[in-house]
């Protein structure tokens, strides 16, 4: 039959031949721990139980530079609601005078002038040729009819045979030295009416002379 006493007398008998060994570790565990703040020089940080207690200062390592900390006063926050300030009342002669409206006043601007560019000048009509056909002989003959219109016994000729073309026909009267240059311009409104006018189409012939109108 196992007896129950034989393990709690090996466990009393261990106990008085080891028990120093066990206090020994305990108390050198003891002093290393309370040995470390004056190794590392970091101090063991104490938690108050107080809520509104402030947090304690760490010192600073060596090496660091220090930043500074604003410390804040301990105790609860307290939080005071702003005090609403009465609005100054109205008095009934306030009341009852209203801000009139400004009244607008809108200036119309005058249209700009338009500006705009005459038509182009119709360019001037060619001159309408009329005559006299023939040619030399033809031109001869309407001066011939403008002399005998003035004189029934003139006749047409060149002072400068057939040289400059203005001032070079003339009425001569028979049996008579004296003779009148020809106006060529009456002479073509004579031929074709009043719209005609005379022009040379070169200044040393005298045969050039020709009647248009426009």
């Amino acid at each position: 039959m196992f007896d129950r006493s034989t393990p709690i007398a090996v466990v009393r008998r261990l106990g008085r031949e080891y028990g120093w060994v066990a206090a020994a570790v305990g108390l050198g565990a003891l002093v290393l721990i309370c040995s470390v703040p004056f190794v590392t020089g970091v101090g063991t940080n104490w938690i108050s139980g107080d809520p509104f207690a402030a947090p304690p200062r760490v010192a600073p390592t060596a090496g660091s530079t220090p930043s500074p900390v604003q410390e804040e006063a301990a105790g609860p926050p307290t939080s005071a609601a702003p005090t609403a300030t009465p609005s100054p009342s109205r008095t009934p002669a306030e009341a009852g005078t209203q801000p009139r409206p400004a009244t607008r006043t809108t200036t119309t601007a005058p249209p700009a002038p338009r500006t705009t560019a005459p038509p182009p000048a119709a360019a001037p009509k060619a001159p309408v040729a009329l005559g006299p056909e023939g040619g030399a002989m033809g031109l001869w003959q309407m001066l011939r009819d403008r002399c005998r219109s003035l004189h029934r016994d003139a006749d047409a000729r060149l002072r400068n045979w057939t040289g400059p073309a203005e001032n070079n026909w003339e009425c001569k009267r028979q049996g008579s030295q004296r003779s009148e240059l020809i106006d060529m311009q009456a002479a073509c409104r004579s031929k074709y009416g009043s719209v005609a006018f005379a022009q040379f189409s070169n200044g040393r012939d005298a045969f050039s002379w020709h009647c248009f109108k426009r």
